[in-house]
C-alpha cells in the first residue's frame, strides 16, 4: 500500500521504535515539527520523515539516515550529547580541550585546536552551530537527534562534508502537559529538570523547560583533589507557537540558554613525558598538575520560524537564527608537576546570525525546493600559554612570558539552492540538487609574547564561489524494497591558522572538497517485522584539513588527499510487539593518498600514503536489545530492559601514526538500563549503568615535544531518575 499525499502531510515528523536508534529525518536549516512529537504512522506501518525537506516514508528516502529519540537517550541514561556515538552507527565522537571531534564514515573534524569550523554540520532546531566547541549541551527536553550520512552540500550548504546532525527540541502543545524529574548517580550527581507546555489562548501555545545539574568530574588531579570534566550546568528554553485559528500562517519562536561552569578542558599524560625530573602519571583519567583548571561555557540561541501554507502545493518558510556563544578555560597544559606550560584563560567567542527562505512545492510529478540563505559570524579566539620556571630555559624561552596565539574571523556566506525530484513512473524517479555558495571572509592572526614582543597581526581575505551539485536515481523494486544510487559533492571552507609559536604568521589553509558516490537498498519483509538497509560508498577527498602539532604550544592546519570506501548495514527485527533487536555493522577503508608530512616531534618526514585516517576505525558494530514486560500492577505496570553495545576496531588518533600510543586499540562499550512505569504511564523510575565493564579508551592524542598527551572517555557511570508527568 502506498502513502497518499494527504496522509504524508498529516503524519508526524518522526516515529521511533522503543529501545533502539531508528532511522529518521534531518531538517538542517529547516524548522522543527510544528506539533508535539507523537508516535504516528501513515496508517499501514510506514514511518513518515522529512529528511529531504519533504514528507516521505522512511523506507522511500534515498539516503542513509539514523536517529535516536530524546526519550530513548533519557531511558539509556545518555543525558549528554557526546554520548550519541554509542547509539548511532559509524559515528565517532571525540573531544579535546573543549573541542568536539566528530566523524561520520571516517569523514570529519581532525583539527583539535578549535581553529576551524566543523566538518560535520551541526544544527539546533535548524540553526547552524558554526564552531566545534558548541556541541556539548545537555540532551534535555529533546525530541530527537538526527544524523544524515555523507556530504550534504546541496540542502545543507558549506561545512557538511561528512554529514549533518540536527538536535530537534520538543515543541509547544495545545494540551496542558508537564513533567518534573529528579536524578542522582555516581560521582555525587544530582539534578532536577522539567517542562510545562500548553495553550494560553486560542492558537497560542507555550513551552517552558529548564533544569539544574551537578556532577563531579571523572578525571582526578591527584595532588589537589580537583575533579575535571564534570557537570555544573543550568539551562532553560522558552518556545512560543502562534497559529491563528483558520489561518495558513504559523510562527514559532524559541529562546535557549545553557551555562556550564565545570572545568572540562584538560590534557593528561598518555605515555612517558620526555623531560628529565618530570613527575607525571599516565594512568587513565588521572593527572598530576601544578597549574589551574577551570572553565565556563555559555550559549544563547534564538530562532524564529514563519511558515505560510500558500496553497495545497506551495509552502513558504522563513527561518531566522542568532547565536551568542563564549567559552573560557584554564588548564595546566603539560599534565605534570613540572612548572612549564599553563593556560590561564583560553577564550573563544562567536556571534552569528542566519536567514533562510524556502519555497517548497509540487507540480504534477515534480516536487521542488528553491531556497536562499545568508550567514554571518564574528569569531574571536585567544590561546595564552604562560611559560613557567622549570622547563622554559631548556626550551630557550623566557621564564614567565606568555605566548598569545589569537584569531579573528568575519564570515559572510551567501547561497541559493534548488532541489528537484521527478517521478518518471511508479518505479523510477530522479533527484537533481544544485547549490551555489559564495563566501566573503576576512581573517586575522594575532601574536604577542608578553611582555617582550608587542601584539602584531597578519590580515587575510578569502572570497569566491562554489557550485555544489547532486544527482540521484531511485528505483521502487517492490512495495517494500527500493534502491538508490547517487553522486554528490561536499565542500568545507578554508580558514585561518593560529600563529606560529615564534610569531610566524602562517598562511590560510585550503578548503576541503569531496566527490561522493553512494548506492543502497532498503527493504522490509516478514510482515514488516524485519527491516534491512544496506549502503556502500566511495569518497574521493581533496585537501582534507588536519592538525600538525608545533612545539612548544601551537598547531598548524595542513591539507591532505584521502579516499574512503566502505559498506554498512542496519538490521532491525521485532519478533514480538515488545521485543526489539538491532545490529549495525560497518566496514570501511579510510586512508591518506600520496601524502607526506613533517613530524615536528621526531623532526622527520613521514610518508603516510595508505596510512589510516584519524577517528576512522576499519570495523565497528552497534547492537541493542530491548524488551518490555507487563507486570500487571497499577504502580508497577511495566518493566523495560535495555542493553546496548558499541565495538570498535583500532582507532588512529594522531594522524602521524608512528607510535602505538597514538592510537586506541580495539574496545567494546556495553550499557544497561531499566525503566519501571506505572499504569498511567505518568510515573517512571529509570536506572542505568553505562560503560558497565569500566573500559578505558582514548579519545584524542597530541604531542608538543614533551610526550604523548590527550584524554580518555568516561569510565563506568550509574544513575537513577524519577519522573512524573501531568
Amino acid at each position: 500500500m502506498r502513502i497518499s499525499r494527504s496522509m504524508l502531510k498529516a503524519a508526524a515528523a518522526v516515529v521511533f521504535v522503543p529501545g533502539i536508534a531508528v532511522a529518521s529525518p534531518v531538517q538542517a536549516q529547516d524548522a522543527a515539527p510544528t506539533t508535539a512529537p507523537v508516535d504516528e504512522t501513515s496508517g499501514d506501518g510506514d514511518i513518515v520523515v522529512t529528511a529531504l525537506k519533504r514528507s516521505q516514508s522512511l523506507q522511500d528516502v534515498p539516503a542513509s539516515i539514523s536517529a535516536v529519540s530524546g526519550d530513548d537517550l533519557s531511558a539509556k541514561g545518555l543525558s549528554d550529547i557526546r554520548d550519541i556515538a554509542k547509539v548511532i552507527p559509524n559515528l565517532n565522537w571525540g573531544e579535546h580541550f573543549g573541542t568536539t571531534l566528530i566523524t561520520i564514515r571516517g569523514a570529519g573534524s581532525n583539527v583539535d585546536s578549535g581553529a576551524t569550523e566543523p566538518t560535520v554540520a551541526l544544527y539546533v532546531d535548524g540553526i547552524y552551530l558554526p564552531r566545534s566547541d558548541m556541541a556539548t549541551f545537555r540532551a534535555v527536553d529533546l525530541d530527537r537527534v538526527e544524523v544524515l550520512r555523507g556530504p550534504q552540500g546541496t540542502l545543507y550548504g558549506r561545512n557538511a562534508t561528512g554529514g549533518a546532525i540536527n538536535f530537534v527540541s520538543q515543541q509547544p502543545t495545545e494540551e496542558l502537559t508537564g513533567k518534573i524529574e529528579v536524578s542522582t548517580g555516581s560521582r555525587d550527581a544530582i539534578g532536577v529538570n522539567g517542562y510545562v507546555s500548553g495553550s494560553i489562548a486560542p492558537g497560542v501555545a507555550v513551552r517552558v523547560s529548564g533544569g539544574r545539574e551537578k556532577q563531579d568530574g571523572y578525571v582526578r588531579v591527584l595532588n589537589t583533589g580537583q575533579q575535571l570534566n564534570g557537570v555544573d550546568t543550568i539551562y532553560g528554553r522558552f518556545a512560543l507557537a502562534i497559529e491563528p485559528v483558520g489561518s495558513d500562517l504559523r510562527n514559532e519562536t524559541s529562546l535557549r540558554y545553557e551555562r556550564n561552569k565545570a572545568a572540562v578542558a584538560y590534557q593528561q599524560a598518555i605515555g612517558p613525558l620526555v623531560f628529565p625530573a618530570v613527575t607525571y602519571i599516565a594512568e587513565p583519567n588521572k593527572i598530576l598538575a601544578d597549574g589551574p583548571f577551570g572553565g565556563r561555557r555559555e550559549t544563547f540561541i534564538a530562532s524564529n520560524v514563519l511558515t505560510w501554507e500558500a496553497s495545497d502545493d506551495l509552502t513558504i518558510k522563513s527561518l531566522t537564527g542568532y547565536i551568542d556563544h563564549n567559552s573560557h578555560a584554564a588548564v595546566d597544559a603539560d599534565g605534570s608537576l613540572v612548572r612549564f606550560q599553563d593556560v590561564f584563560d583560553f577564550v573563544r567567542t562567536s556571534k552569528s546570525i542566519s536567514q533562510e527562505v524556502n519555497f517548497v512545492g509540487t507540480s504534477g510529478n515534480l516536487d521542488w525546493i528553491v531556497g536562499l540563505y545568508y550567514f554571518h559570524e564574528k569569531y574571536y579566539g585567544n590561546l595564552p600559554v604562560t611559560l613557567q620556571a622549570d622547563l622554559a630555559p631548556a626550551q630557550g624561552l623566557p621564564v614567565g612570558a606568555t605566548i598569545n596565539l589569537g584569531q579573528r574571523a568575519n564570515i559572510n556566506n551567501y547561497a541559493a539552492f534548488l532541489d528537484l525530484n521527478y517521478r518518471f513512473n511508479d518505479v523510477v524517479s530522479a533527484n537533481l540538487g544544485m547549490r551555489y555558495n559564495y563566501e566573503d571572509n576576512k581573517y586575522r592572526e594575532i601574536f604577542s609574547l608578553d611582555p617582550i614582543v608587542p601584539e602584531f597581526e597578519g590580515a587575510f581575505t578569502s572570497k569566491g564561489g562554489k557550485f555544489i551539485p547532486k544527482i540521484a536515481l531511485k528505483f521502487d523494486l517492490a512495495d517494500d524494497v527500493q534502491s538508490y544510487i547517487q553522486w554528490s559533492k561536499g565542500y568545507k571552507s578554508g580558514g585561518v591558522n593560529l600563529p606560529g609559536g615564534a610569531g610566524t604568521i602562517l598562511p590560510l589553509y585550503r578548503p576541503e572538497e569531496m566527490s561522493a558516490f553512494e548506492a543502497g537498498i532498503k527493504s522490509q519483509f516478514l510482515d514488516r517485522t524485519v527491516t534491512l538497509n544496506v549502503a556502500a560508498w566511495y569518497y574521493d577527498y581533496k585537501d582534507l584539513q588536519i592538525t600538525r602539532n608545533v612545539p612548544p604550544a601551537t598547531t598548524e592546519v595542513n591539507n591532505a588527499d584521502a579516499e574512503i570506501y566502505g559498506v554498512e548495514a542496519e538490521l532491525r527485527w521485532n519478533p514480538t510487539r515488545n521485543l526489539n533487536l538491532f545490529v549495525a555493522p560497518t566496514w570501511q577503508h579510510a586512508v591518506f593518498k600520496d601524502f607526506t608530512t613533517f613530524d615536528s616531534v621526531t623532526a622527520q618526514q613521514v610518508d603516510l600514503d595508505g596510512s589510516p585516517l584519524p577517528r576512522a576505525p576499519k570495523f565497528t558494530v552497534n547492537a541493542g536489545i530491548s524488551n518490555e514486560f507487563d507486570l500487571g500492577g497499577q504502580l508497577l505496570s511495566s518493566l523495560r530492559l535495555d542493553a546496548n553495545l558499541l565495538h570498535s576496531s583500532r582507532v588512529v588518533l594522531r594522524y602521524e601514526n608512528q607510535n602505538p600510543l597514538e592510537s586506541q586499540k580495539p574496545y567494546t562499550i556495553v550499557n544497561f538500563s531499566a525503566s519501571l512505569t506505572d499504569a498511567s504511564e505518568k510515573t517512571q523510575l529509570t536506572a542505568f549503568l553505562n560503560n558497565a565493564f569500566n573500559v578505558d579508551y582514548k579519545q584524542n592524542v597530541i604531542n608538543f615535544g614533551i610526550g604523548f598527551m590527550g584524554n580518555y572517555g568516561p569510565p563506568r557511570t550509574w544513575g537513577l531518575k524519577l519522573s512524573r508527568k501531568f
